[in-house]
């Protein structure tokens, strides 16, 4: 993976026989693409990364299904969803998944699952509303404020190039575009809620040691912000945690079952 899949996880992984079952749903008047499995009292919620749809979470997903029950998605302009349509902010995406959990029957409580920028839109989610959520897993986050304080702190592969995302598909362009709403966003829901949360952080990203070091503190900070927060440390791990250690992952989140 390059610098630039990494920024936010920009890449679309393709999974290899997929074993928790997809369906497209029909939403209103748009379609998207679902992947659930398992059974159990609270609903594990994935959400992907900024490039991807479902299928990164495939793996980690059907583990989870043999003790509770699983629900995946591709957000609208990935996989098999309809394209995507302004704007795409964090908290218009988790008003989105709300409906969406509503209209296919997912009550609460939710143990809610994020990578990278998908974590971001978890952790408004969890503050947004903390009565529906009973524990909070983030797999290396992007940190709401990580490009301005990268950019203070001059170092260099803080964001996306313009150049490159122009370049890439609109859903991609639009949720990088108004990522910028994200703190004011948090801010406005208020504190993370009475639930563990886990911040699992990667240390193999393709970036300087300055940097590398950045994001494990502002990890470590995100994490710090619940009363019963924790950040996991997963050596060795690139930014896809899932994929790289999908065991880290699942025990992260069957300790947080209810």
């Amino acid at each position: 993976m390059n610098h630039a899949q990494h920024v936010l996880g920009l890449v679309l992984v393709a999974a290899c026989g997929s074993t928790v079952p997809a369906q497209v749903v029909t939403i209103g008047d748009h379609q998207v693409e679902i992947a659930t499995a398992g059974a159990g009292a609270a609903t594990v919620v994935f959400e992907a990364g900024l490039g991807s749809d479902w299928t990164p979470w495939d793996q980690v997903a059907s583990e989870v299904a043999a003790h509770a029950r699983v629900f995946a998605y591709s957000r609208p302009g990935y996989g098999a969803s309809d394209p995507a349509t302004p704007p795409r902010d964090p908290a218009r995406i988790v008003l989105e998944l709300r409906a969406l959990l509503a209209d296919e029957g997912y009550a609460p409580p939710y143990l809610l699952v994020g990578h990278s920028m998908g974590g971001t839109y978890m952790e408004l989610f969890a503050k947004a509303y903390p009565d529906e959520v009973v524990g909070v897993v983030l797999v290396d986050p992007r940190p709401r404020d990580f490009l301005a304080t990268c950019e203070a702190a001059a170092l260099d592969q803080c964001g996306i190039p313009d150049a490159l995302l122009v370049t890439q598909p609109p859903a991609v362009i639009a949720e990088y575009r108004a990522f910028a709403a994200a703190t004011a966003q948090i801010e406005a829901a208020g504190p993370f809620g009475d639930y563990p949360v886990r911040v699992l952080t990667a240390t193999e990203h393709p970036v300087s040691p300055a940097r590398e070091a950045l994001w494990e503190s502002m990890l470590g900070s995100l994490a710090a912000e619940a009363d019963d927060g924790a950040q996991v440390i997963v050596r060795g791990a690139g930014h896809y945690i899932q994929l790289d250690r999908p065991d880290v992952v699942v025990d992260t989140i069957l300790e947080l079952l209810p």
